[in-house]
């Protein structure tokens, strides 16, 4: 059980109405997921952080393969089960295959991973686990993605340990239906 209540668009005022369908929008949904309405007691703070999170996604300088690549690796790093039941079959639609998530989730060895599947996937890992990360993996995800590539890829991962903090706080449920894949 969710340890805030979600918010629902009619609780709002006008200003965070606008918020909740800009929200809603930027996704292409019919409604706001648990996740970010629990973050809208806060509305100008979600706003700011789901329109970050909104640019990562839809305005990558990253290919799909490798920003959802990224993604579940985050997602895995959190046991975050809506960050990874989303964004696996997003990985698998951008050609992530079903091996290589299934090696993400179970924390298996890289193998058939291509050479730059493995330096987003050491980046990511390095980031979240040791806190850092050295000149040689930077420069080889620089070279991979170029600059905008390896911010994005940077800001991705921060977007995502955000995202996912806030649901350790605050414990939102999975979609009515929606059974995790993690």
């Amino acid at each position: 059980m969710a340890r805030v209540p979600y918010v629902n668009r009619e609780e709002m005022d006008a200003a965070g109405q606008e918020i909740y369908d800009r929200i809603r929008n930027d996704r292409s949904s019919q409604v706001v997921g648990f996740q970010f309405r629990a973050m809208l007691h806060s509305p100008k703070a979600a706003s700011f952080l789901t329109s970050m999170g909104a640019t990562l996604r839809f305005q990558s300088a990253m290919p799909d393969d490798l920003k959802e690549l990224a993604i579940i690796v985050v997602a895995r790093e959190w046991n975050s089960d809506i960050e990874w039941t989303a964004h696996a079959a997003l990985a698998a639609k951008a050609g992530v295959s079903a091996d290589k998530i299934e090696a993400i989730r179970t924390g298996k060895a890289l193998d058939g991973f291509s050479d730059g599947e493995k330096v987003i996937v050491r980046f990511v890992q390095d980031l979240l686990r040791k806190k850092d990360l050295s000149d040689d993996a930077f420069a080889a995800a620089q070279k991979l993605l170029g600059t905008q590539g390896v911010v994005d890829l940077t800001l991705t991962c921060s977007y995502y340990t955000a995202i996912n903090m806030a649901q350790v706080a605050f414990k939102p449920e999975l979609a009515p239906g929606q059974t995790s894949s993690l």
